[in-house]
């Protein structure tokens, strides 16, 4: 599935190169003039063939610009209220969850897998804080060709758990993409074997960890934890992954793991992008640990902490997810967010667009933090 491999690529390239980075005391920039940003959505639009775009700029405390542009069905203009499955970004979320766990003793950062998890593969090696740090070297199911086929072929079929593990070779017999804490890539499956450790460890869902230490604690009354098709008052989604350009938005979105199963609102982002980057829920150790770049190497302007990418002061996400585009950017030294979603268009090259998009917006609203891959 196309849609499938894009939603790695750009993280991918995060991993490439290494550095470090803390978080600093936000000090936010006179707001820009929201006529220039709207005019660079509007062009945008017209240029990569984007069916819709929903996208919000706040700086500090103010909204400069939140529009949709676009329709979400035929003849069904898109709201700025609508919701988008938000794919990645769920993963700070999650990081944040962890981590919390974490400072009540619940969980700790050098727990094994194997305290929950003894059957999978490597479980007494692999720890929790490799797991959120994609460090753990287990083997990303999403490109599995077997997988891609499964999920191109039965878009609404519920995947489980126990399928993931296979398409990911943690069964016995199976075998890892490196020896666990000595090398990092992006891989779906260590958020989804996260999760599973922390609902074995605390006996409760994701579902309902998400709710009580994210969702009622920011608060973000207009998201949700989803891993069924169900997706409410939504902006719709078209992809043209399987052959022909059709509806997406309500494919089943489990395929995904435990590595995306949030939806939200621009607004809702706008709340938990400040609460996030600037460690409101967490204590500053936690932040720190948050923040950490795995490597320890030589000082570099990006890599890969914990669900997300650090570059040019920037804390990034860039989901792609059963026809839904998306960018996220926290800039903390000026209290910058950026958010925005894209859905294709007929053309299939109007995929994948929302990085591009928000790199220009990032340009126009803060020019002297460039956004640099």
């Amino acid at each position: 599935m196309k849609n499938l491999r894009k939603a790695l690529a750009l993280s991918l390239i995060a991993l490439s190169t290494w550095g470090c980075g803390r978080g600093s005391q936000a000090h936010a920039s006179p707001p820009p003039d929201s006529e220039p940003l709207r005019q660079l959505l509007v062009q945008q639009k017209q240029q990569t063939g984007v069916r819709a775009i929903l996208a919000g700029v706040w700086v500090g405390d103010q909204e400069v610009l939140r529009l949709a542009l676009g329709e979400s069905m035929t003849s069904v203009p898109a709201q700025v209220d609508m919701r988008v499955r938000i794919g990645g970004v769920s993963e700070t979320m999650l990081a944040t969850l962890f981590l919390r766990l974490v400072e009540r003793g619940t969980v700790h950062l050098d727990d094994k897998v194997s305290r929950w998890l003894p059957n999978l593969l490597a479980a007494d090696q692999v720890t929790l804080n490799m797991l959120i740090k994609n460090t753990a070297g287990y083997k990303d199911y999403v490109p599995n060709p077997d997988f891609i086929q499964l999920v191109t072929s039965q878009p609404f079929r519920t995947i489980t758990r126990t399928e993931i593990y296979h398409y990911a070779s943690l069964e016995s017999g199976g075998t890892l993409a490196y020896p666990p804490g000595t090398n990092q890539a992006y891989s779906h499956t260590d958020f989804t074997v996260l999760a599973d450790c922390l609902e074995h460890a605390t006996g409760k869902s994701m579902a309902d960890l998400y709710q009580q230490e994210i969702f009622s604690t920011v608060p973000l009354a207009q998201t949700g934890y989803s891993t069924t098709p169900d997706l409410p008052s939504p902006l719709h989604a078209f992809s043209s992954d399987r052959g022909v350009y059709e509806d997406a938005t309500f494919w089943n979105p489990s395929w995904t793991g435990d590595s995306g199963p949030v939806y939200s609102t621009l607004a809702d982002l706008r709340s938990w992008s400040k609460a996030f980057g600037q460690g409101q829920l967490l204590s500053p150790a936690s932040l720190a640990e948050l923040l950490r770049n795995p490597n320890s190497g030589p000082p570099s302007d990006t890599y890969f902490a914990s669900g997300f990418i650090v570059n040019g002061g920037w804390y990034l996400q860039n989901p792609g997810f059963n026809g839904y585009s998306g960018a996220f950017a926290y800039l903390p030294a000026q209290d910058i967010t950026l958010v925005l979603y894209s859905t294709a268009g007929e053309n299939p090259n109007s995929d994948g667009q929302a990085f591009g998009i928000l790199k220009k917006l990032a340009a126009l609203v803060a020019p002297q933090n460039p956004i640099t891959f």
